[in-house]
């Protein structure tokens, strides 16, 4: 007869957790503590029977694999068109021992403590869990012949164990909850509970939910519960059912949105409690004697809190003028305009009140008058002037002190009214333009044409550099005549060839740089080498690269050259040298060494290989003096002349088009590129859509002769919040130092960086690019007022970065951008204007001063002839004159507004 452990021994090794959660139930007390003593010493057997069992697996499908190619060779396909290839059979999980085990313990471990923290043993962890294995149910089955008091201590345990946010799934956020519910334990105040709670509830349980009264006062406390619900709109509908029908309790909920807000937090944080509290839509009576609370938010609250917070202080009736006083204030100070148009419209009906109460509001009239807002202060001056005569002297004393801090033509209205001295328009201070940076020549492209140089290079999937130095140091010694100088090559790299095995040659794709180098070495070492391995194992060279639309252009461009190089080598067509090894360390390629190269193929009768003639294309510089283009032109071979008409008559540049998308609900931005054929054959596939995102540097070590290529592509997930590959600080720079125009890719790079400010990495590529003339201004503009409208970015950090640019000497390319960027951000017909626009206007008239700009603006001539004069307006009219030299009446201009001049 065996003994307990033995039959639950069985049960675990053959993966049966419903034989164990059978065996355990209806064993006695002795034989459960029989199981409980043997388990922990069986976890490191069964790990190393469930890896022997991986092992066995692995095996059976590598000789699979062997025999589907095998197959493929006889029938002259390839393997991957095989249906059979993609056929899976079912096979039991390696560690299929872990389920059996936890309910093992569950049902034989004497105390909850123990049963808690065996349960959570990271030996039963899994990098995901398999939906197919489910070990919950029986669990709670087996402690469900526990004492109910001891299984309402494992409930508690098993809660307060919990860590962070686990998914919904997890069955250790199950497993509690579901012990919590059977039970009727009551659950421990622990946030990750709450969470955990409010994540694998649907909005659907919550009636039938025995937690219900518990855990919903909890959200409310919970650090987190907010961002975890922000999105579910169908938890504020079922709590606010569940308050209609009197299951939770209303006021508790109403007061628990309160103690959020007061608490603070991000907008998005608060989204779920504004929508819930608006959703209870509490009566007037109801928060009256919560007003002291709603006031207090409309200072410094999230602009949604405090839009919620001025609706329930409107309807709660009349207001104390001290308290109200404060209040006001405290919306004039706030950065959202609406907020400050409503502190203002609130002023208004405050100061028609009675006389007694308004010395109470010039605190408040006061903090207006000194607003960042030039409109808020322009309405604020109105009011003052509109109510002088109901001030009493303190009232009028407080707002006098502010007449000198105001601007001039404003302060001049509010003096004549209420005394004091209004400050005078202030001298300008004179631009002095400083002259733009020099620009230093690019270093040269460091060289390894020593064999001991070339094996000390190490091979880095993200150095391109160290990649074009060996195949550039390699072909020029492999393909040397000298047998001592292909003898000692041999030598350095015969630890590299040592890495290309036979078996090497049946894989593909080959991913790295380093394993065709290493093809390359054996197949210097070891002549025929390719050749020679089995025909059965081997794949072609071409099968060996990777599909270009299967990866970054930047990683598969590299490879398919490496890949060129090694089946010239091996059909013994090497080349004495490459054309296409930049002669910058910036990736590009001058023009005089590539003809200086072509007169030497021609001389020695060799060929180019055609990818290394479009690489070098492509990376070709575009300075090209007099005196190599003659040079190109006495070329006489099919390759000299095709790069002869590129150096003397470049084809049209391909256009760029920007496509704003999602993928997945994440931002992306794909492009497009229009272009005629001469540059279809030079580019080929590397620009085809793909759903990779793309190393702007890497990239750029392809297109270093056209930056506006890499830019738009290495662009893709620009505004992604996923963990992609999107272009940084560093990576502009490279941008700068590249070659070629500038269109919607590079400008919407360089306005990203700019939008940071000018600690953003923007302002000295900004600079080169200003100083060698290639940088995209008014397209910049553009791209600009797309990503401020889009963001909802201040443009504080724009000006102030524009600012140093023009400081430095790009005065005038900067009032390219202001060109762009006025009509693409300033408010169209119907749209409200705000501070932003008001301080873009104000430093686009600064600028044009500074660049002497002339000609009309249509957005700018539109907006000076308003006939409300606002400060966005009284700035257009300044900026107008600037640009026409008009001085006269402008159209619509109001009576008795003077024209502006320039400041």
């Amino acid at each position: 007869m065996t003994n307990a452990w033995d039959e639950v021994r069985t049960a675990i090794d053959d993966g049966d957790a419903a034989a164990v959660a059978k065996l355990v139930i209806g064993f006695d007390e002795a034989r459960r503590l029989e199981v409980a003593r043997e388990l922990p010493g069986h976890l490191p057997e069964a790990r190393r029977a469930g890896r022997l069992k991986e092992e066995e697996r692995e095996r059976e499908r590598r000789a699979r694999w062997a025999v589907l190619v095998e197959r493929a060779e006889r029938e002259g396909r390839s393997v991957y068109a095989l249906a059979e290839l993609h056929d899976h059979p079912a096979a039991e999980p390696a560690d299929g021992w872990m389920e059996p085990m936890r309910v093992a313990g569950a049902g034989t471990i004497a105390g909850a403590a123990a049963v808690a923290a065996w349960l959570n043993r990271r030996d039963f962890e899994r990098g995901f869990e398999p939906l197919e294995i489910d070990d919950v149910p029986l669990i709670l089955r087996v402690v469900a012949a526990r004492p109910a008091a001891w299984q309402r201590d494992l409930a508690v345990r098993l809660a307060q164990r919990l860590r962070g946010s686990r998914p919904v799934a997890d069955r250790r956020v199950r497993l509690p909850l579901a012990l919590l519910r059977a039970t009727g334990a009551e659950p421990p105040e622990h946030d990750p509970l709450t969470l955990a709670w409010a994540a694998a509830t649907a909005a659907g349980e919550l009636p039938d939910d025995p937690l219900l009264p518990v855990m919903v006062p909890r959200l409310f406390s919970a650090e987190g519960a907010g961002r975890l619900l922000r999105s579910d709109e169908g938890w504020a509908e079922a709590l606010t059912a569940l308050a209609a029908d009197g299951r939770v309790e209303r006021e508790r909920v109403l007061a628990g949105c309160r103690g959020r807000f007061l608490r603070g937090g991000q907008a998005a944080d608060q989204r779920f409690f504004v929508r819930l509290h608006e959703l209870l839509d509490p009566a007037p009576e109801e928060t009256a004697p919560h007003l002291r609370d709603y006031l207090a938010l409309l200072a410094s609250a999230p602009a949604n809190v405090a839009d919620l917070a001025l609706r329930q202080v409107r309807r709660s009736g009349p207001v104390p003028p001290a308290e109200a006083g404060e209040a006001v204030e405290g919306l004039l100070f706030r950065p959202e305009g609406r907020l400050v148009r409503a502190g203002l419209a609130w002023l208004d009906r405050l100061l028609k009140g009675p006389a007694a109460d308004v010395d109470a509001y010039a605190p408040a009239l006061a903090a207006a008058l000194v607003c960042e807002s030039g409109e808020a202060r322009e309405r604020a001056v109105k009011l003052a002037v509109k109510h002088a005569g109901r001030f009493g002297p303190l009232g009028a004393e407080t707002i006098r002190d502010a007449v000198a801090t105001l601007p001039a033509h404003q302060g001049v209205r509010l003096a004549a009214v209420f005394g004091g001295e209004a400050a005078s328009e202030p001298e300008p201070v004179p631009f002095v333009p400083a002259p733009l940076p020099h620009v230093p020549e690019p270093v040269p492209m460091p060289a390894a044409r020593a064999p001991e140089a070339l094996a000390r290079l190490r091979l880095r999937e993200f150095d391109w550099l160290s990649s074009e130095m060996w195949l550039d140091g390699f072909v020029r010694l492999a393909a040397r005549p000298d047998g001592r100088e292909r003898a000692a090559l041999a030598g350095a790299l015969a630890p590299l060839a040592a890495r290309c095995d036979d078996d090497r040659y049946g894989w593909r794709p080959w991913w790295r740089t380093a394993e065709w180098a290493a093809a390359m070495a054996r197949e210097l070492t070891d002549p025929g080498a390719e050749l020679r391995a089995p025909v059965e194992w081997r794949a072609t060279v071409e099968e060996r690269v990777p599909e270009m639309t299967h990866g970054p252009a930047g990683k598969i461009m590299p490879l398919a050259r490496f890949a060129e190089v090694y089946r010239a080598q091996v059909e013994g067509r090497l080349p004495p040298y490459l054309l296409a090894t930049p002669t910058r360390a910036n990736g590009v390629l001058d023009a005089d060494a590539l003809v200086q190269r072509l007169e030497g193929y021609e001389r020695d009768g060799a060929e180019a290989l055609p990818l290394d003639l479009r690489q070098a294309l492509l990376r070709l510089g575009r300075t090209v003096p007099a005196e190599v283009a003659a040079r190109a032109a006495r070329l006489t071979g099919e390759t000299g002349r095709k790069v002869a008409r590129w150096l003397t008559g470049r084809p049209a540049e391909p256009r760029t088009v920007l496509c704003w998308g999602t993928h997945e609900g994440d931002t992306r931005i794909t492009s497009e590129f229009v272009s005629g054929p001469e540059y279809q054959e030079v580019l080929g596939d590397l620009l085809v859509f793909r759903f990779h995102d793309e190393s702007c540097k890497m990239l750029l070590a392809v297109l270093a002769g056209h930056r506006e290529l890499a830019a738009a592509r290495s662009a893709y997930a620009l505004k992604s919040f996923w963990p992609l590959e999107k272009p940084k600080a560093e990576d502009l720079q490279l941008l700068a130092t590249a070659e070629g125009p500038g269109g919607p890719g590079l400008a919407l790079v360089l306005a990203h960086f700019l939008l940071a400010g000018p600690s953003g990495g923007a302002v000295g590529p900004f600079l080169r690019l200003a100083a060698t003339g290639g940088l995209p201004g008014e397209e910049t503009g553009v791209q600009l007022g797309d990503l401020l409208k889009r963001g909802g970015d201040s443009p504080s950090a724009v000006i102030a970065a524009l600012k140093a640019a023009a400081e430095q000497g790009a005065h005038r390319q900067v009032w390219q951008v202001m060109a762009g960027l006025l009509p693409a951000c300033l408010p169209g017909p119907g749209e409200r204007a705000t501070s932003a626009h008001t301080r873009l206007m104000t430093f686009a008239a600064d600028v044009a001063e500074w660049a002497d700009a002339r000609g009309a603006v249509a957005v700018v001539a539109e907006t000076a002839g308003r006939r409300r004069v606002t400060e966005l307006v009284r700035q257009a009219r300044r900026l107008h004159h600037r640009l026409t030299g008009t001085s006269g009446e402008l159209r619509g201009q109001g009576a008795g507004e003077p024209a502006a001049g320039p400041s």
